[in-house]
């Protein structure tokens, strides 16, 4: 899992797009979610839960990497200099859904510890906005993060 971080790093720091490691968008996104949950200063551990959960359902990523996820998603967060490293890697890869399942993904995480800090949903608006999520997208996946958390 180290080596594929420090692959997609590698890869955004070239940007090229024919060079890139296929896991480079996983790692994107997934570092997207950790921001979110970094956002509020605050990560808790039922915001990570949450994160491995959608990594293991999103991106297939097994049950039994789950502490190795913890550590480098924490690793990742704290190393990160700009959204644009994820961003531009989501709107060259992402299609319309897919980002919009990438902004329901960073609602859920957000609504994992049953609050939404004004700083968490500040980050995923601004996410929205660089990936071109449409503002009635990104209510609507509010919306549904909302629901899917009181259910």
């Amino acid at each position: 899992m180290i080596k594929r971080i420090l692959s997609f790093f590698e890869d955004v720091s070239k940007q090229d797009s024919q060079s890139s490691n296929p896991h480079s968008i996983e790692l994107a996104s997934l570092a997207l979610l950790i921001e979110v949950a970094k956002s509020d200063h605050d990560i808790s551990p039922v915001e990570l839960e949450e994160i491995v959960k959608l990594a293991i359902k999103i991106f297939g990523i097994s049950s039994s990497e789950q502490e190795t996820l913890i550590a480098q998603a924490k690793e990742v967060a704290n190393s990160s200099t700009s959204l644009y490293e994820y961003t531009s890697v989501v709107n060259e890869h992402y299609s319309e859904k897919q980002k919009f399942q990438l902004i329901l993904a960073m609602w859920r995480v957000a609504y994992a510890d049953s609050k939404i800090d004004r700083y968490e949903e500040h980050l995923i608006r601004k996410i929205a906005d660089l990936i071109y999520v449409p503002h009635v997208q990104f209510i609507e996946a509010k919306l549904n993060a909302s629901e899917m958390q009181n259910n």
